[in-house]
């Protein structure tokens, strides 16, 4: 759900959802080092802004070309 109303916020604005969704993963890694003690995973950015990274070249249009 939270995806969602990400999308939705941010709608025509890819490129600032992705900045938004890096500050959080910076957030998230000092938290971990902070709490854990050791470095967060490799991966940490890739799973806070995969999901929100288009698909398709032609974003919003996609596919079909339909927007």
């Amino acid at each position: 759900m939270a995806k969602l109303l990400l999308l939705a916020a941010y709608r025509q604005r890819r490129a600032e959802l992705i900045d938004h969704l890096k500050a959080l993963s910076a957030q998230a890694a000092q938290e971990i080092a902070e709490q854990r003690g050791d470095a967060p995973p490799p991966d940490l950015g890739e799973r806070f802004t995969a999901w929100a990274t288009p698909r398709w070249p032609d974003w919003p249009a996609g596919p079909t070309g339909r927007r």
